[in-house]
C-alpha cells in the first residue's frame, strides 16, 4: 500500500482552502492569524481516504516560501484558478514551481464558477491551457467547481481517487529521507516532526539523524493518516514522535535520514533552467534563495560566464550561507532576494566537488554519464561499491546494474570501482614513473609502494591493484616490498664504478669486512648521502648485506661465519658469546649485532646467555 500526496496550488483567494474543505470536511486555515485575515500562511493537512492527503498550500507571494516546502513533497499537482480572476501572477508562478518539483502529473481545477458567464468561463479555460502547453499539466483534464455548492465536488473528487491509484512508486532507495516541515511537541510523547517520506522505510525504534544539524534522536513512534503504525515508506505522510533530542533545536528544513548517510554541505554543483516567465538575468555572485525539500537558504551563485537569461540553462556552484544535508538528485528552486520572485529551478549534480572551471562547466547531467565522469575523477583513487551507493543514494543493487551500463569494473581483492581506460592509463603513468626513477637515480633501480602513493596520489590500495596488474603482464617484479622493473639495465656509469670499487675495498681491507655506515663515510670521504646511496646498491646487487641500521657486513664474510657456525655446532651443542668472538674473530661490538641478526634469520636461537643451532642454520 502506498499513499498519495496531493498539492494545491494557485493565486491567492482562488479558493484553494474552501476547496479542500469541501473535498475532505477539514478546514485547513487552523491559525488564528489565518482566519482573521482569510488567507492561508502555513501548510495545511486534509485527508480525503485513508489513502490521500491533500496539502493546502499559500497562495500569497509573500508566503511562497512555505508553498515550495508543501510543493516538494506531493504526487499530484491540483492548480486552482478562479473563474472570476482567472490566470493571476502567483497562478503562473506556482505552476512554475509545480513543474520543477517533478511532480508525476496533476489536475486543474477552475473554481468560483458562478461568479462568471459561459463566454469568459471559455476565456478563461483557453488561457489556462495555454499556459499549461510543454508542463506536466498539458492534456490533463480540467474540473469546473462551485465549493459553496459543492457542484462538480462528486466529480473531482472521484477523479483525484482514479488518478491516485495510477501513481506509480518506484523506491529508488533503501535509505530513508525526509523533509520535516512542521515540528510540535505533544503532551506525554514530546517532539513531533512531520513530513512526506521521500524515500527508504522507517520503523518504530530505528535511530535517525537530524540535518544540518548532525543530531541523532530515536523514534518512539509512527502516525499516518491519525493511526498508529510500526513501520512508514516512499511516499507516505508520516508524524514521528522523536525521543532523546531537543525540541528547540527541530525546525522546518530539516531533514530526517538514516545515520551517516548524508553529508551535511554548503556548496552545491547544480545544473539549473531559468524560467521562462522570469524577467530576471541570474548573474555571477548574485545573492539568490535557494529552497531545498522544505529548508530556505540564502546563497549565492557562482558561474563561469557573465549571466544567464529566461529558458537557458546552465551547470553552476552554489555558495549556501548555512550548511544543509542534501544528496545528488534533489530538486532546487532559485528565487531572486529581493523583490522576491521564482527565476530558476535545478537539479543538484554533485555535493563533492572541485571549484574548477573545467570541472563545472563539462559535469554531465545524464545520470549514466555523470557516474562515469565522478569515477573518472576519483581515478587515482578509487571507491567502492558501497561509496557510490551511499554518494548516489540508491540501492547498492541499482548502482551495480548503472555500473554494468557503463562497463565500469570492480577490483576482485579491494573491491575499488574503476573504467578500464583509467587503470590502462595509471600502469602507463605507473610504469613510466618507475622508469623515470630508475634513470634519474642511478643507485636506486626500485620503488617503494610509499613513494608511488605519493607522487601520484594513489589510495594504498588502488597502488598496491595497480602493482599486481603490472607483475601479472611481467612489467615489474616485487622483491622484499620493492617494486623494479622487469627489464632493468644493471649498467652503471663508470664514475659510479669507481665509487663502488672504493666502498668495496675500504670493506675488504676492514677486519672480518664490516663496518658501520658512519665509519664507512669517515674513510670514504664521499658525500654522506651518496655513500648511503652506494652502500644501497652494493645490497641491491647482493654484494653487502644489512646487519642492522647502522652496520654492513660483506656478503661473502657472512657466508664464511655461517660455514664456521655450522662446523662449530658438529661438534658443540651451545655457543657462548666468547665462543662466537674467538669464532668470527669480532669484537663484542660488532659480535652482539651480528649474533642478533642470526637469532632474527634463525639461524641461532638463544638460550638464555647461549646460543644453539637454528632451524635455517643448514638450509643453504
Amino acid at each position: 500500500m502506498h499513499q498519495v500526496v496531493i498539492g494545491t496550488a494557485g493565486h491567492i483567494d482562488h479558493g484553494k482552502t474552501a476547496l479542500v474543505e469541501a473535498l475532505t470536511g477539514t478546514n485547513t486555515d487552523t491559525l488564528a492569524q489565518e482566519k482573521e485575515r482569510g488567507i492561508t500562511i502555513d501548510i495545511g493537512f486534509a485527508y480525503l481516504d485513508d489513502n490521500i492527503t491533500i496539502v493546502d498550500v499559500p497562495g500569497h507571494q509573500k508566503f511562497i516560501r512555505n508553498m515550495v516546502a508543501g510543493a516538494s513533497t506531493i504526487h499530484i499537482g491540483l492548480l486552482i484558478v478562479a473563474a472570476d480572476d482567472g490566470i493571476m501572477p502567483q497562478t503562473i508562478e506556482h505552476l512554475q514551481i509545480l513543474n520543477s518539483l517533478s511532480i508525476k502529473t496533476g489536475i486543474t481545477v477552475i473554481t468560483k464558477i458562478d461568479l462568471a458567464d459561459d463566454d469568459w468561463m471559455d476565456l478563461v479555460i483557453s488561457d489556462v491551457k495555454q499556459l499549461e502547453e510543454n508542463t506536466i499539466f498539458e492534456g490533463t483534464p480540467i474540473f469546473k467547481v462551485d465549493s459553496r455548492s459543492k457542484k462538480g465536488i462528486d466529480e473531482l473528487r472521484k477523479a483525484i481517487i482514479s488518478l491516485s491509484a495510477t501513481i506509480k512508486f518506484e523506491n529508488k532507495s533503501e535509505f530513508f529521507k525526509m523533509h520535516i516541515d512542521r515540528v510540535f511537541s505533544k503532551k506525554g510523547y514530546g517532539p513531533v516532526v512531520t513530513g512526506t517520506v521521500k524515500s527508504g522505510r522507517l520503523r518504530v525504534g530505528q535511530s535517525v539523524e537530524i540535518l544540518p544539524e548532525n543530531l541523532k534522536a530515536k523514534v518512539r513512534g509512527i502516525q499516518t493518516h491519525g493511526g498508529d503504525v510500526l513501520e512508514v515508506n516512499n511516499g507516505f505522510r508520516a508524524a514521528i514522535n522523536l525521543t532523546k533530542v531537543d525540541m528547540s533545536i527541530l525546525k522546518r528544513g530539516s531533514t530526517l535520514a538514516n545515520p551517516g548517510l548524508i553529508m551535511v554541505t554548503d556548496k552545491l554543483l547544480a545544473r539549473i533552467t531559468m524560467s521562462a516567465y522570469t524577467k530576471w538575468s541570474l548573474k555571477n555572485n548574485q545573492r539568490v534563495r535557494i529552497h531545498i525539500g522544505t529548508s530556505e537558504i540564502l546563497a549565492r551563485v557562482k558561474m563561469y560566464q557573465k549571466k544567464i537569461k529566461k529558458d537557458e540553462s546552465c551547470n553552476l556552484i552554489i555558495y549556501l550561507e548555512k550548511s544543509v544535508g542534501a544528496t545528488i538528485n534533489d530538486l532546487i528552486i532559485i528565487r531572486s532576494y529581493s523583490p522576491l520572485d521564482t527565476i530558476a529551478s535545478g537539479i543538484i549534480l554533485e555535493t563533492t566537488f572541485e571549484c574548477e572551471k573545467q570541472y563545472v562547466e563539462n559535469f554531465p547531467l545524464d545520470i549514466n554519464d555523470r557516474l562515469r565522469y565522478s569515477i573518472t575523477k576519483n581515478s587515482s583513487k578509487p571507491c567502492t561499491v558501497d561509496y557510490w551507493s551511499k554518494k548516489y543514494f540508491v540501492p547498492k543493487e541499482n548502482i551495480e546494474d548503472q555500473l554494468k551500463i557503463i562497463n565500469a569494473r570492480v577490483s576482485p581483492k579491494y573491491g575499488l570501482v574503476y573504467l578500464e581506460k583509467d587503470l590502462e592509463y595509471w600502469k602507463k603513468e605507473t610504469l613510466s614513473f618507475i622508469r623515470k626513477k630508475s634513470k634519474d637515480d642511478a643507485f636506486h633501480n626500485y620503488v617503494e609502494l610509499s613513494n608511488l602513493m605519493q607522487s601520484l596520489q594513489f589510495s594504498e590500495k588502488w597502488a598496491s591493484y595497480i602493482i599486481e596488474e603490472l607483475v601479472k603482464s611481467n612489467d615489474v617484479k616485487l622483491k622484499s616490498g620493492r617494486i623494479f622493473l622487469a627489464k632493468k639495465s644493471s649498467e652503471v656509469s663508470k664514475e659510479i664504478k669507481k665509487d663502488l670499487k672504493k666502498i668495496n675495498d675500504i670493506i675488504d681491507n676492514i677486519d672480518s669486512n664490516i663496518i658501520s655506515i658512519k665509519e664507512l663515510i669517515l674513510l670514504s670521504k664521499l658525500n654522506p648521502k651518496k655513500t648511503k646511496d652506494l652502500v644501497f646498491l652494493l645490497i641491491d646487487n647482493n654484494s653487502l648485506l644489512r646487519i642492522n641500521d647502522d652496520i654492513i657486513i660483506s656478503v661473502n664474510a657472512l657466508n664464511k661465519m655461517l660455514s664456521l657456525l655450522r662446523k662449530y655446532f658438529i661438534d658443540n651443542n651451545k655457543m657462548s658469546i666468547s665462543d662466537f668472538k674467538a669464532l668470527s674473530n669480532l669484537t663484542r661490538k660488532n659480535a652482539i649485532p651480528v649474533l642478533e641478526y642470526f637469532d632474527k634469520n634463525h639461524f641461532t636461537i638463544r638460550d638464555g646467555s647461549n646460543r644453539i643451532a637454528g632451524e635455517t642454520l643448514y638450509v643453504e
